[in-house]
């Protein structure tokens, strides 16, 4: 990795996102939102019986909408993307 691209990767971790999850705005510190990310701010504490899904709107680059399942991660743009999270109890 060059100087240059060292550089752009530090300015990118310095820089804040700001997420919407369920409503309430959230700043983020990485461009890249994981699904347990999201999870653990709509549902601080989350109870390990629950199955949660995650829906998005406005990411960045050609994955404008979509869901999120564990494991897996969106890049979020500077300002505007949002998540709703919802839970369901395991039957």
């Amino acid at each position: 990795m060059s100087a240059v691209d060292i550089a752009a990767e530090e300015r990118t971790k310095r820089q804040t996102f700001e997420i919407v999850v369920n409503g309430t705005a959230h700043e983020v510190h990485d461009e890249t939102v994981t699904y347990e990310m999201v999870v653990a701010l709509a549902f601080p504490g989350g109870d390990p019986a629950v199955i949660y899904s995650v829906a998005y709107r406005k990411a960045k680059g050609g994955r404008g909408t979509g869901t999120l399942v564990p494991g897996a991660s969106v890049e979020v743009k500077k300002q505007g993307t949002s998540f709703d999270v919802t839970a369901t109890t395991r039957s």
